[in-house]
């Protein structure tokens, strides 16, 4: 008998095949970006009650995949619940299981066209339908979606109108100013109290995007470790409000900076991921006015510099 192929030469399709939901190929695509930018090392425990708070879903979902991705041997099932089997390199083959979450690729799109001018500030239904290859419920998920994140709302009668993008010098520096005053706020708030493990987690994704090459590197996952990073800073100050208004501005962020990436060069990408390291050293030695002042610092370089996004 011909020994079983390797779990690193599974084809695309298995995971359609096998009937996943496109919930949980969601699922799937979130989980290995997370640990591609690693948040795990090998052997270690991956919470299936954390993810399901993360991700805001039923743990039924991110068990289902945890198992999937366990029977293809990139994860071990324990006693203690799930770890990491397999080296973070691994998971660039791990993720070409699952086809794209069309979901997501819509959402993208959305966002990509609204940045570059293919959608109005004002759009409705029938619109989006002619411009994107999507049916009617896909898009009004999407709009669902839009609105829940604060970036576009139902117009009163017929339609929708989006936010306001920042795609004008002025509303690009009010949002540094006024990430500034939220960010370092929240830093300097008496209830300031970083996580171990999301520290860790952050540093070591930051030391991945130090190291990696820009040609390596999809917008989309540059953007979300960068949001990752600034929305995590402020949820340790456990102020509620502090965390809506930042999410709010990674929200709309996101709406320019996946087409924006195209500016971003290798030095910038080195110096931004210098700056967020050397803030998250500042707040494990316990200086947070130190920190304030480099995140300071980064602002305003960022936004002064073009080939440093952030």
């Amino acid at each position: 008998m011909s020994a079983p192929a390797s779990p690193l030469e599974a084809p695309a399709q298995d995971a359609e095949t096998a009937g996943l939901s496109a919930l949980q190929i969601e699922v799937a695509h979130k989980l290995i970006g997370l640990i591609r930018a690693g948040r795990w090392s090998v052997g270690e425990r991956i919470s299936d009650a954390g993810l399901a708070r993360e991700f805001a879903i039923s743990r039924t979902p991110v068990r289902q995949v945890l198992q999937y991705l366990v029977a293809r041997g990139f994860l071990a099932q324990h006693a203690r619940g799930f770890t990491l089997a397999r080296a973070i390199e691994d998971f660039d083959v791990a993720e070409d299981l699952f086809p794209p979450s069309g979901g997501e690729q819509l959402y993208r799109q959305v966002l990509q066209a609204r940045a570059s001018g293919r959608i109005g500030a004002e759009t409705t239904e029938a619109e989006l339908l002619e411009l994107l290859d999507a049916p009617r419920s896909a898009i009004r998920r999407t709009l669902t979606r839009l609105s829940s994140e604060g970036l576009a709302e139902r117009r009163e009668g017929h339609g929708w109108r989006f936010t306001e993008c920042l795609d004008n010098t002025q509303s690009v520096n009010e949002s540094y100013a006024f990430r500034a005053i939220i960010e370092c706020g929240a830093i300097q708030e008496d209830t300031f109290r970083p996580d171990p493990a999301e520290l860790a987690a952050l540093e070591a994704e930051q030391r991945i995007l130090l190291g990696v090459a820009l040609e390596d590197l999809q917008g989309s996952a540059w953007f979300e470790a960068n949001a990752r990073f600034h929305e995590t800073l402020v949820s340790w100050s456990q102020n509620r409000f502090l965390v809506r208004a930042i999410q709010l501005q990674n929200n709309l962020r996101r709406m320019t900076e996946y087409t924006e990436f195209t500016a971003l060069t290798e030095t910038g990408l080195r110096r931004a991921a210098r700056d967020h390291l050397a803030i998250l050293q500042a707040v494990r030695l316990g200086d947070r006015k130190l920190a304030a002042a480099l995140l300071v610092r980064h602002l305003s370089r960022v936004k002064t510099e073009p080939d440093l996004l952030d």
